[in-house]
């Protein structure tokens, strides 16, 4: 049937669509609602917001307010601290534990910090764990707690005596001066192991939130001046040295971040790994990923961190980058770099680290006072953007009249929950997916506490508890090579049972790499005598399987030397 149409029954809105003026009209009213609504997102909090800020520790930037106050006082000044964030409705403290390789918790493996006792190396009098202190005080006001770690700074600006017992002062040939400050060198496969035991210590011992890491790995280059690491790259580097050292430096600082990565899930699967890089990746005059702006300092090129390789590979779980410069700024301002970051998140949640120091006090740089709260604004339009971190805790209590009302009356006036980050909790294996898929995955651990506590997380979606554990494993040598085998218990499914061998092999860069070796149906397996393995430098373990893709739990990890089967503790 074919619609007659007159004059007189044509809707306005057709005739809109006709006459050019009413045309231009319709357009300048819808754009004006969408800025209105832009604008009302903007300023409406979501109900969900991750609002964080630093509490520096370093140099005593926000607490304590000097060394070697008396136990009550930093207790205080925390707790004031504390209770500023809290009233201003922020909900997550990231608590600086390790600014200088040195400890603000109670830890078998780094001295008390100079920071809090004025003295490295002496406990507080009386007994006090600042950590688990500041744990139970933000938790009890519903805030969460990440513990932030510097990884390789020794010492920063100012001096005082190392503390000889620490791994630093013991180990003087890993450390190099740059910049009148002290760092390990990330190239040395034992200080990445060290700094691995470290974070894992905190993992083990304490109820924290999340592992934080700022933007220091290797230090801010310095013009003119050469990091002092030549030597170390000519005897660590192999693959890269001489021509490309940058890329060697990078490598370094990823094998770090995925053992970190691979560590923490190995004991904690739901506990959450964050980084807050420079705010800059890579240029795009540098890469045609990269950012616009006027080239300057990157992350990628100048601290050797390759975040958005570590965003594309999932070793972390969040990521808050430094846009620590105001609106309009030509290297990076702010809107641009947080629409980079958001496109470039690679489904990872983005929370924007913001300047507050830069608009307190008579040297703040940013001169709208009302800087800070508009960029609260700003990142608030992007899906992907689910809060922001305030840098630092002290520059609460200096902001103007004007910065501090535009926060609390109304940016900042409702309590919000913290988001909820999906699916962290990364799933290496499952019940319809065989052993050797799952097993491929390259693993790398840094120590063999955390290989013994992967075994038991990375399988145990597949785990059949009544298929026999191998065990009593014993070792032969014959003119073929090394013939190794095990006893399983007695078990009503021991019928079409298969065993899968598999090794653990130190890495260079720190760590252990696993590999299926064999699969067969017998109870032992040969190391050929002209094999690449040596049974004694690698870690065997056995799991037996059936043709339904379950598998026993692990047998014990060994290594075999001459004919002795030895086990690791």
């Amino acid at each position: 049937m074919r619609l007659k149409v007159t004059p007189n029954r044509v809707p306005r809105f057709l005739i809109a669509l006709f006459n050019p003026l009413q045309r231009q009209i319709c357009r300048v009213i819808l754009l004006l609602q969408i800025f209105a609504l832009t604008e009302c997102l903007a300023d409406n909090p979501p109900k969900k917001e991750f609002r964080g800020v630093w509490i520096a520790t370093i140099n005593n930037l926000d607490w304590p307010s000097a060394p070697g106050l008396s136990v009550e006082v930093q207790k205080r000044e925390l707790n004031e601290l504390i209770e500023r964030i809290q009233k201003l409705n922020l909900n997550v403290v990231i608590f600086q534990v390790r600014p200088a390789s040195d400890a603000l918790y109670a830890s078998d493996t780094e001295p008390w910090s100079y920071f809090l006792t004025a003295k490295q190396g002496l406990p507080p009098y009386p007994a006090f764990d600042p950590l688990q202190y500041a744990i139970e005080l933000c938790h009890s006001k519903g805030m969460e707690l990440h513990a932030w770690f510097n990884p390789f700074r020794v010492r920063n600006l100012g001096i005082y005596k190392l503390d000889p017992r620490s791994f630093a002062a013991r180990n003087p040939q890993y450390i190099h001066e740059y910049d009148h400050k002290l760092f390990l060198d990330p190239g040395i496969p034992q200080v990445r192991e060290h700094v691995n035991k470290v974070i894992m210590e905190i993992v083990r011992k304490y109820d924290v939130d999340a592992i934080h890491f700022d933007d220091y790995f290797y230090p801010y280059p310095v013009a003119g001046i050469n990091y002092p690491d030549q030597k170390i790259f000519r005897q660590y580097g192999k693959g890269f040295y001489p021509a490309r050292q940058g890329d060697w430096r990078r490598s370094n600082i990823n094998q770090f971040i995925s053992s970190i990565h691979d560590s923490i899930k190995s004991v904690k699967p739901t506990l959450r790994l964050g980084v807050s890089p420079f705010g800059i990746w890579r240029n795009k005059s540098n890469d045609p990923n990269g950012s616009p702006g006027v080239r300057g300092t990157s992350s990628y090129d100048d601290l050797y961190a390759d975040v958005y390789k570590w965003l594309a590979n999932g070793w972390i779980d969040y990521v808050i980058p430094q846009i620590y410069w105001e609106q309009g700024n030509k290297f990076g301002d702010f809107e641009v770099m947080v629409k980079w970051w958001s496109d470039h998140s690679f489904g990872k949640p983005v929370y924007v680290g913001q300047a507050l120091y830069k608009s307190t006090g008579v040297d703040k740089v940013f001169s709208n006072p009302k800087e800070i709260s508009e960029q609260i604004g700003i990142l608030r339009k992007f899906e992907k953007v689910g809060g922001f971190a305030l840098y630092s805790a002290s520059h609460l209590a200096r902001l103007s009249e004007i910065a501090l009302n535009e926060l609390t009356s109304s940016l900042l006036p409702p309590k919000v929950e913290i988001p909820e980050i999906a699916d962290i909790s990364h799933n290496f294996g499952s019940d319809n997916q065989g052993l050797a898929d799952s097993v491929q995955d390259k693993l790398i651990i840094a120590d063999k506490k955390s290989l013994s506590d992967s075994i038991g997380f990375k399988y145990k979606f597949s785990i059949d508890k009544d298929l026999p554990v191998p065990e009593q494993f014993s070792a032969v040598k014959s003119r073929e090579g090394r013939e190794i085998s095990w006893m399983t218990t007695s078990s009503n499914k021991t019928g079409g049972l298969k065993f899968v061998v598999m090794i653990f092999e130190r890495v260079k860069g720190g760590g252990y790499r696993r590999r299926i070796l064999t699969k067969t149906d017998q109870n032992k397996f040969l190391v050929q005598r002209n094999s690449e393995i040596n049974p004694a430098r690698v870690l065997f373990a056995v799991v037996s399987t059936n043709n339904r893709n379950s598998q026993s739990s692990f047998s014990k990890l060994f290594k075999v030397r001459g004919r002795r089967i030895i086990y690791t503790k």
